[in-house]
């Protein structure tokens, strides 16, 4: 008797571990398919996390939640900066670098604290998924140094769900920043849809970006033969066709 009950109880224990094993993201009581999923060019708002200015760390509210605001206002808009779905844009975002702005990317540019924001996976959902701005530079006694040029990739699945997202600095400039000064930051945003892929028999998917499609470079590659084939041939021609009415002429004489 007590030899079944061991053996029971070890395979409701491999049970439990099998079944926790995996958990769903982003993690959430609510179901996110009782909300409408986004459409083409549906407004797409940031939310950023609110921290100590002189030590970077998270302020609370008092249920121990962090805190979060929307994006940085633009001065061309006078609102926070928002995305557009599946649109590809080139955004301008002018801020005004005041004190506490100031100092906040300082925090982010010394790489003190990550410049952390999200998104909602459908609007309205409540449902929230992190991304990372970072933004490179050099901090200094009097002012900072920085790349305001970003990459943003977003990504989105078939059911229109925002799943991803990621920005990174990608210019060989920076601009000299102090306390007061406005500063444009431009965004290159660029979307991608993805499939989801199963990588095990526990139904786990994953969102692979695809390779580059090597026919393509077939294909430019052969069209650079044909392009060349053609010049050489007219060339050719022009030079064959020139030599047979000099001789004509030569005969003529």
């Amino acid at each position: 008797m007590l030899f079944q009950s061991l053996i029971l109880s070890f395979a409701a224990a491999l049970s439990f571990a099998s079944a926790s094993k995996y958990q769903s993201y982003p993690l959430s009581e609510l179901d996110p398919t009782k909300f409408s999923s986004y459409s083409k060019g549906q407004d797409v708002s940031l939310q950023c996390i609110r921290r100590q200015i002189d030590t970077g760390e998270h302020i609370f509210d008092d249920q121990g939640n962090i805190l979060y605001s929307p994006f940085y206002k633009c001065l061309e808009t006078n609102a926070p900066l928002s995305l557009k779905y599946m649109e590809d844009s080139n955004v301008q975002c002018t801020i005004k670098f005041e004190d506490e702005v100031f100092h906040m990317f300082q925090l982010y540019l010394h790489k003190d604290a990550p410049f952390t924001c999200r998104f909602e996976l459908r609007p309205n959902s409540g449902i929230y998924l992190p991304i990372d701005l970072s933004f490179r530079g050099n901090v200094l006694e009097s002012h900072f140094d920085i790349d305001p040029n970003l990459n943003m990739v977003m990504i989105a699945n078939n059911e229109n769900e925002i799943i991803s997202g990621t920005g990174f600095s990608s210019s060989t400039n920076t601009t000299k920043v102090i306390i007061g000064q406005n500063v444009e930051l431009n965004f290159n945003v660029k979307w991608s849809n993805l499939h989801k892929e199963l990588i095990n028999d526990d139904n786990v998917g994953v969102y692979w970006i695809p390779p580059r499609n090597p026919w393509l470079v077939w294909i430019y590659a052969g069209a650079g033969v044909v392009v060349g084939i053609v010049l050489t041939f007219l060339f050719s021609y022009r030079r064959i066709n020139r030599k047979i009415q000099l001789e004509s002429w030569n005969k003529v004489e």
